[in-house]
């Protein structure tokens, strides 16, 4: 038994963490881990709290400080044997004479090992008479560990000379004889057998569950560990691209540089060249000049008559060939080097922006017919939502809640539902709806493709006016903020920006609208107007005061890849200015700059499933993309732009 006894204590079960020698006094913490006294009193300081050094579990200490924590009596006897095991002097000698004797045999009832002298007073005493001392030669260290495991008693803490007899089922606590006495009278009290058999049989049951929960969390620990590799070895590979994407910019930067130094170069070889082809002219004519002057004053001031007339005529024809010759600016035309901005194609060798982002799905359902009910689940699976839905929804808005409100051809309905895809409530409007757009204060504005006005309702469903308006009947394209509405009138090729009364504030004429172009409008938080007309294949970008600023696309001219737009849909702006565009033909969702630069594309034709083409799109509050599509289909997902 000894040597299983060894085999299944580890050696450090038995010792310290803290002083890393033999448990002396071990008392536990909460956490179940034992430390000495006089460490745990080291640590404890003026603080009333101990926390473990291996788990860092904290315990409130009673009001005895370490003394009232629990004594780990089963680690202390096992010290004790552990310990006796290792000591071969006489335990007698060593605690009566301070002697170092090696001992003998051992006595099984006192635990004690003895010396050959020891042992023979031993068995001639009264009270260890009937004791047995087994000679250590006849017995292996397996054995002695056995008989003296065996033989080894609890005392109880609170009357030292005696040992722990009985269990009180009453108190759920250990007693001696004198405890039974005095404390436990009346009590249901029990041996130390019948309920040490209960309590291994609840302590196997406690084991097994909990090689369980071990298992699990085993489990766990190696997922965990699992994702953190392929984690690590995303973030390595993306940091890879990152820093190819990032050498070939320089490297493409770096080669441009050198063309703008070579341009450069020749241009200023050019200009030298011809700068002192100039100076050189200009020279020879300052030196015929001051020549002919120094000439002409030496005459003058030394010269008699006769010879100033005798070289009148020279000096008359010499000052008109010097007139002949018109004095002009040295550079007629100014050559003028200058660094002008240019962009630079870097699309080839660029790494998409939302690389190093993260757009998460967050929901995803279908816009249901009034036939659903409220209480209807969402659709969250992607593999659920074709449906043969017989109605489009033509665009959607969000309140600052989170709702998300949608106008829907479906019986000419206005629809409401919560950020989950529940739909709250759905009314009728005058005519087919088109565009919807919330205002601040969270009221819905709903144009409709035939009547000249905007309906406007709260956010429980109700209409609470209706905002006249002198567009043409085609009233398509609408976008609200603080202080203007704004709306689209295809018929007469231009934007009418209007107060939240209905009047007319300002009027941009577009040519390249057309009367059957569908439109939808934005308003940016610069307050940048930007209107995207289907059939142009173009987004338009104004100015708060109404001036075109740029285009995202080319009018009339439908295309594919970054600049290029097919039948472009649903805009909308985030905090930083820049402008989403679904982009419907080429299945795209596009990120714009305020001023028009392509960024990055948000979702391609990967993205979605056969036959989705995105119609709208709009920002929550939450930082959400929400993106409607043709068949009716809800997707909203994370934007971490």
């Amino acid at each position: 038994m000894a040597t299983s006894l060894t085999e299944q204590i580890p050696n450090k079960f038995l010792q310290c963490c803290i002083c890393s020698d033999d448990l002396k006094t071990p008392k536990m913490l909460r956490c179940l881990h034992s430390f000495c006294r006089d460490c745990l009193v080291k640590c404890k300081g003026s603080s009333e709290n101990l926390a473990c050094t291996v788990c860092h579990l904290g315990t409130n200490l009673p009001p005895e400080g370490v003394d009232g924590l629990l004594t780990n009596v089963f680690l202390e006897n096992l010290v004790d044997i552990v310990g006796s095991k290792a000591n071969k002097n006489c335990s007698i000698c060593q605690q009566l004479y301070d002697k170092q004797v090696e001992s003998t045999s051992l006595c099984v009832q006192c635990q004690n090992i003895l010396c050959a002298e020891c042992s023979a007073c031993h068995n001639r005493t009264k009270f260890t008479l009937t004791h047995k001392v087994i000679p250590l030669g006849q017995l292996s260290d397996a054995e002695v560990l056995e008989k003296m495991r065996s033989a080894q008693k609890v005392k109880c803490p609170q009357h030292p000379d005696e040992v722990i007899k009985y269990f009180c089922k009453s108190c759920k606590k250990v007693a001696c004889r004198d405890c039974a006495i005095l404390g436990h009278r009346s009590h249901d009290l029990t041996g130390l057998k019948d309920a040490g058999n209960d309590a291994k049989s609840e302590l196997k049951t406690h084991i097994a569950k909990l090689k369980t929960v071990s298992g699990d969390y085993d489990k766990n620990v190696e997922e965990i560990n699992g994702r953190k590799k392929m984690s690590d070895e995303r973030h390595q590979n993306l940091k890879q691209k990152i820093n190819t994407w990032a050498d070939k910019v320089c490297k493409k930067i770096k080669e441009h540089e050198e063309s703008l130094i070579k341009t450069l170069q020749s241009s200023v070889q050019k200009e030298t060249k011809q700068t002192l082809a100039i100076r050189d002219k200009t020279e020879l004519c300052l030196g015929t000049t001051q020549s002919t002057h120094d000439f002409g004053d030496n005459t003058l001031r030394c010269g008699h008559d006769a010879e100033v007339l005798f070289l009148q005529s020279q000096m008359d024809e010499k000052m008109s060939e010097i007139e002949k010759e018109p004095i002009e600016p040295p550079f007629k035309t100014q050559t003028q080097i200058q660094l002008q901005k240019e962009a630079v194609d870097l699309n080839a060798e660029r790494l998409a922006f939302f690389e190093c982002s993260v757009i998460t799905p967050v929901t995803v359902f279908k816009t249901r017919s009034e036939d659903d009910g409220p209480d209807s689940k969402p659709f969250l699976f992607l593999e659920e939502l074709f449906l043969n839905l017989n109605y489009r929804v033509t665009d959607i808005s969000v309140l600052h809640n989170g709702d998300i409100v949608i106008a829907s051809w479906d019986k000419e309905r206005l629809k409401l539902f919560d950020k989950q895809g529940k739909l709250k409530w759905a009314v009728g409007v005058d005519d087919y709806p088109w565009n919807v757009a919330v205002t601040p204060d969270d009221e819905i504005m709903v144009t409709s493709g035939r009547t000249p006005h905007i309906d406007v309702f709260d956010g429980r469903g109700h209409k609470v006016r209706k905002i006249p308006t002198i567009v043409s009947s085609l009233c398509i394209g609408l976008a609200v903020d603080r202080d203007r509405i704004v709306i689209v009138d295809g018929a007469n090729k231009c934007i009418h920006i209007l107060d939240h009364t209905g009047k007319t504030m300002k009027v941009i004429k577009n040519e390249h609208f057309t009367q059957h172009c569908f439109c939808y409008a934005a308003c940016s938080g610069n307050g940048d107007i930007i209107i995207s007309a289907d059939d142009t294949h173009c987004v338009f970008i104004y100015t708060k005061t109404g001036e075109l600023l740029t285009t995202y696309g080319t009018p009339r001219t439908r295309g594919d890849g970054p600049g290029r737009l097919n039948w472009p849909c649903g805009v909308c702006t985030d905090s930083y200015n820049n402008i989403i565009i679904a982009d419907r033909d080429n299945r795209r969702v596009h990120l714009v700059s305020p001023q028009g630069q392509f960024i990055s594309f948000i979702l391609t034709p990967d993205d979605f499933q056969d036959g989705e083409k995105p119609r709208s799109v709009a920002l929550t509050s939450e930082g959400h993309l929400v993106v409607v599509i043709f068949n009716g289909v809800v997707k909203v997902l994370k934007y971490t732009k």
